[in-house]
């Protein structure tokens, strides 16, 4: 066996952070690897954890504690919404990003231009309209 294998930290070589991971005490089971998954409320395996769960576990202190959630037990993102106007359930790809931030309140792309176009045009015939101006000099005078 040579020097540098059987050295894990030999001279002129950074660790390997790999080598050197560990489950906080916090969140050890018995001496274990398992790790309590507060969503199912069951102890499981650290492969059923992703590395940011079990990273924001680690790096959390006294005062604000992370509580893990198991990969099965994470809400998935949704892949389409249901538009406000015209009722469809679409791909999240047919809504602007305004539009997906406020999801209970969502109106489709085509939805919008539609409101555009309408709106545009109604401004547009109130402004060629003179009466339209004259009654109201008239009324505050």
């Amino acid at each position: 066996m040579s020097y540098y294998s059987s050295n894990r930290n030999t001279p002129g070589r950074a660790p390997n952070p790999a080598h050197n991971r560990q489950v906080p005490n916090n969140i050890r089971v018995n001496g274990t690897n398992g790790i309590y998954c507060y969503g199912c409320q069951q102890t499981k395996p650290r492969l059923a954890f992703s590395e940011t769960q079990i990273k924001k576990a680690a790096s959390s202190t006294p005062k604000k504690t992370h509580q893990p959630i198991c990969k099965n037990c994470t809400p998935t993102q949704p892949t389409s919404l249901k538009c406000l106007r015209c009722a469809m359930t679409l791909p999240m790809d047919s809504f602007s990003k305004t539009q997906r931030k406020n999801q209970e309140m969502a109106t489709c792309m085509d939805c919008r231009k539609n409101i555009e176009d309408d709106d545009s045009e109604d401004d547009y015939e109130i402004e060629n309209d003179p009466e339209y101006y004259d009654d109201d000099i008239q009324d505050v005078l």
